[in-house]
C-alpha cells in the first residue's frame, strides 16, 4: 500500500460514488464549478502547446493523466476533444462509473485502479498534462504525492492542481458552511489539517522542477449562485505549473 492510499478517504467517495453523475447531488459543487475549470485548464494547455483553440478545436496529440478523476467529470470533456486521456482513482466504485457513463458517451478513455507508483513503475507511461483537481486535500503526505506527479510529468509538461485554502475563512466558509449549512458537499468530506496554501503547494513544486504559471481564486457569488475564476484565492483556488 502506498503512502497516499487512505483507506478511509476511499471509503468516504466509495460511499457516494453512484452519484458522480447527477448534477443536482452529492457531487452538485463539482458540477457547478466544472465549466471554469475546464476553461482554465483548456487557456493554458492551447497556449503551452501553441495549439489554436478556434482553428485547431482538438487535442489530438496531448496526452493526460486524470488523478482522482472519480467519476470522470474532467476526462470526459477532454476526450471529447481529442485528448489520449488516462484516469485513475483509489476507488474502484468511481472507476466502474466512469467506465460507465464513458461508454454511454462512446468517449475512449482509459480507467483504471491503479495508484502513481504502478504508473511510475511503467517507465513509457509519461504524459504531457497531469491533472490533480480536488485531490491534494485528501492525500496524508502532499510531498510525496507531488514528487510522484513530478515524475510522471514530461519536460515542459503541465500539471493543474486545484485545492483549499487553509486559513481561518476557508475553516469556516469550506469546511463547516458547506458541509453543515449549505450541504453543498456530504459531512465529513474534508479536514482542515490536509488544507493547503497556495504559497506552500508553490515551494513544493519549485522543489520538484515546476514554475508557477497561474493561480487563479475559484469564488463563488452568493447573489448569482454562480462560480467564477478571479484573483481571490482565500478559499479555493485552482493552479497551473510548467516542468
Amino acid at each position: 500500500m502506498t503512502k497516499n492510499i487512505n483507506e478511509r478517504e476511499i471509503e468516504k467517495f466509495s460511499n457516494m460514488s453512484y452519484d458522480w453523475w447527477n448534477p443536482n447531488g452529492k457531487f452538485s459543487a463539482l458540477h457547478s464549478i466544472n465549466p471554469i475549470r475546464i476553461k482554465f485548464v483548456l487557456d493554458i494547455i492551447f497556449k503551452n502547446y501553441g495549439l489554436n483553440p478556434l482553428k485547431d478545436r482538438t487535442l489530438k496529440k496531448i496526452k493526460i493523466l486524470d488523478v482522482g478523476c472519480g467519476g470522470g467529470l474532467i476526462s470526459e470533456p477532454m476526450a471529447k476533444l481529442g485528448a489520449h486521456i488516462q484516469g485513475i482513482d483509489a476507488d474502484i466504485d468511481s472507476i466502474k462509473i466512469a467506465k460507465e457513463h464513458a461508454i454511454k458517451e462512446n468517449l475512449k478513455i482509459k480507467y483504471s485502479n491503479e495508484n502513481l507508483d504502478e504508473l511510475i513503475a511503467d517507465n513509457l507511461r509519461k504524459f504531457d498534462v497531469i491533472f490533480a483537481l480536488e485531490v491534494l486535500e485528501h492525500v496524508d503526505y502532499p510531498d510525496d504525492f507531488l514528487s510522484k506527479i513530478a515524475s510522471l510529468t514530461k519536460e515542459n509538461g503541465l500539471v493543474f492542481i486545484s485545492s483549499i485554502n487553509k486559513n481561518i475563512k476557508s475553516l469556516l466558509l469550506a469546511k463547516y458552511i458547506a458541509e453543515y449549512v449549505l450541504n453543498w458537499v456530504p459531512r465529513g468530506t474534508h479536514d482542515w489539517n490536509k488544507f493547503i496554501n497556495p504559497s506552500d503547494l508553490e515551494k513544493m513544486m519549485f522543489k520538484n522542477s515546476f514554475e508557477l504559471i497561474s493561480c487563479k481564486g475559484i469564488i463563488f457569488n452568493p447573489m448569482t449562485l454562480n462560480w467564477k475564476i478571479g484573483k481571490d484565492t482565500s478559499i479555493n483556488y485552482i493552479t497551473a505549473f510548467k516542468r
